[in-house]
């Protein structure tokens, strides 16, 4: 594999420049990464959401040997069957060439990233996968907005449906039917920005 395929990436200013990880931006900041999608398009996205992507694409490399495709990043609305979930921040649609899918949802479920293996013959294969947000109250489906994040309408019914180990799709959001691996604890799973940027220091 030429490096050129599987080279590092980082997760830059909005107008391109190095991040400053001793002042590091706000969470919710909007930023770019020097990772593209499988059609060429640039990424952009929160910081915080960016840096988990990269983190998430790091341990893939080391894990896998090959990094993630992004088939469809945050911040898209090309894509009318994402039905709006791809609007703003946090949703992503990836792929890891060469793994198994339910390995991959394990994979991303086990490292922050809540979401669901999506497969023939409804929909093409990928992992529909978000970003996790901490915490916050006792209501999950709120955990985006309360910590400042703009997400698509129906992302915050697709995280409660992740927490109560539902499907995420219209229909399907029955507590306890997705029968496939969850983390014993979700909370434990969550991307720790502050110890992201820590490491960077």
């Amino acid at each position: 594999m030429s490096r050129r395929i599987n080279q590092p990436h980082e997760v830059r200013r909005a107008d391109g420049g190095k991040i400053n990880w001793k002042d590091a931006p706000h969470p919710t900041k909007m930023c770019t990464w020097t990772k593209q999608s499988i059609y060429g398009h640039h990424i952009r996205g929160s910081f915080r959401t960016l840096c988990h992507m990269n983190r998430l694409n790091n341990l893939s490399r080391e894990v896998f040997g090959t990094q993630m495709s992004v088939i469809q990043p945050d911040w898209n609305t090309t894509v009318e069957a994402s039905a709006g979930t791809h609007d703003f921040d946090s949703v992503w649609d990836l792929w890891i060439p060469g793994v198994n899918g339910w390995r991959q949802q394990r994979f991303y479920r086990g490292n922050g990233a809540g979401g669901w293996y999506r497969h023939l013959p409804m929909f093409s294969n990928h992992c529909h996968v978000f970003s996790i947000p901490t915490q916050s109250g006792r209501v999950r489906a709120d955990d985006f907005g309360d910590r400042g994040f703009k997400v698509g309408i129906y992302v915050p019914g697709q995280l409660a449906d992740y927490y109560n180990h539902a499907y995420g799709l219209s229909g399907m959001h029955t507590p306890g039917s997705d029968h496939s691996w969850f983390p014993k604890s979700i909370k434990s799973t969550i991307f720790d920005l502050h110890k992201y940027i820590e490491r960077r220091r």
